[in-house]
């Protein structure tokens, strides 16, 4: 079970506190990409600013799902154990 948004991902955390917060994270998703590959700071400040045009043309993602991306792999970077 795959969480496709923010809200989604948040209560399958909260309902699953025993599982990894990455196993909620798609597969080949920019944001399971983000969770393994980026620290929360750098995904803090990548929030901040706005989406990458390279990175939303790599992964054919609109600038909203690359900024839903990166907050979904900092939810699941800041739940981790």
């Amino acid at each position: 079970m795959f969480a496709g948004n923010t809200k989604e991902l948040r209560k399958l955390i909260q309902d699953h506190p025993e599982e990894s917060p990455s196993t909620f994270l798609r597969d080949q998703s920019f944001a399971a990409h983000c969770y393994d590959t980026r620290t929360p700071k750098a995904l803090k400040s990548a929030f901040n600013r706005d989406a990458d045009p390279e990175e939303c043309k790599k992964w054919r993602l609109s600038a909203v799902e690359w900024k839903e991306n990166i907050e979904m792999a900092l939810i699941a970077l800041r739940a981790r154990k």
